[in-house]
């Protein structure tokens, strides 16, 4: 065989081996296309949809720094500055069903602060975790009897009179005719308060404490009434709310009877100091828009037992989500827990996103 011959029959074997490799190459998959997250604008801004899934998520919080002279809801508490840090997250969710929206609610709290004895301290407390469909909300959430008539007016210290409890365990069910009515009954776990004389233990019974409310708003003006009764103590009260819009000026004036007079319960769970209303305890309030960005506040607040506070502050945001408020307290008590009166100023910086 020569040596052209060899070359040749060489070139062509080369030839079908790189042809076959070349039918065998493997071809790489197209990439699938990216599930980008989508706005969900059917229950408010802010939602958008889990990939995925029919359900709508909305994430959102604040981070809040508070820096105070001496305690609203104390004597003598003026002894040096005080401070705490705040940050909480909320998750609320949504999707549709043959019922109407399933919703979900969580809010949590973490806290940081220096006005313990024992130096800094760091708390940590869920403040809402509840399932709402079809009017009807089970789970953590304020009590109805507060939240019903909308709490108290646009101050930090609102509460040094307690208009009620805060977070509790219920079952609940609203009414809303949508034409500015609504009707609403909860039970409510009945462990939220404890005194001297009924110590509550949770578990001991199977009758919870009960609320009941009717109220009705339009643009400009609201009415409401709420009852709760505290079946521990077989006591209660009754509390009524009016408020009132007029352009840039919104008042409000509430008051509250007690059954137990002399004795806290549930829902009249007495001032700062941790004495009774006595029979009644009325809040009056007023705010004023005095430019987009800035609004001023005032509330008084008083007891049958002769405890007054009032308040005032000024609530500006200097840009979107952020707001600086400073404000000033006067408490005076006259009455078996403490008798006296306390000044406090302090100044919030909160960022809510």
């Amino acid at each position: 065989m020569s040596i052209k011959s060899l070359l040749l029959g060489s070139a062509a074997a080369l030839a079908v081996v790189s042809g076959a490799q070349a039918a065998d190459a493997v071809v790489a998959a197209e990439p699938e296309p990216m599930e980008y997250v989508k706005v969900c604008d059917a229950y408010g801004t802010g939602y958008f949809y889990i990939p995925g899934t029919e359900t709508c998520l909305k994430i959102g919080g604040r981070v809040r720094f508070d820096l105070k002279a001496a305690n609203s809801y104390k004597l003598d508490s003026d002894n040096g500055w005080n401070s705490r840090s705040r940050g909480e997250i909320y998750m609320d969710s949504a999707s549709d069903t043959e019922y109407g929206a399933l919703k979900t609610k969580f809010v949590g709290r973490f806290d940081f602060d220096n006005t313990y004895n024992d130096g800094t301290h760091t708390t940590t407390k869920l403040i809402q975790a509840n399932i709402s469909i079809a009017g009807f909300q089970v789970g953590l959430a304020d009590t109805l009897f507060s939240s019903f008539t909308d709490y108290a007016g646009d101050i930090i210290n609102d509460d040094v009179v307690s208009y009620g409890q805060f977070e509790v365990n219920q079952i609940n069910y609203t009414y809303d005719s949508g034409t500015g009515f609504k009707a609403a009954v909860a039970v409510e776990a009945d462990d939220t308060l404890n005194d001297a004389e009924t110590k509550v233990v949770n578990g001991e019974d199977y009758i919870p404490n009960v609320v009941g409310g009717l109220g009705y708003s339009t643009d400009s003006f609201g009415v409401s009434v709420v009852g709760g009764y505290d079946e521990r103590r077989d006591e209660g009260a009754v509390k009524g709310r009016v408020d009132g819009e007029f352009g840039a000026f919104s008042a409000f004036v509430m008051g509250a009877w007690s059954s137990s007079g002399k004795n806290v319960n549930n829902f009249a769970p007495g001032d700062g100091s941790g004495a009774a209303w006595g029979d009644w305890a009325a809040w009056a309030g007023v705010g004023y828009k005095v430019a987009d960005d800035v609004k001023v506040n005032a509330q008084i607040a008083g007891t049958d037992n002769d405890t007054l506070a009032v308040a005032a502050n000024v609530k500006w945001n200097p840009v979107s989500g952020l707001l600086i408020q400073p404000e000033v307290t006067y408490t005076s008590f006259d009455n078996k827990n403490a008798d006296g009166d306390q000044w406090n100023g302090m100044i919030r910086f909160q960022r809510t996103f």
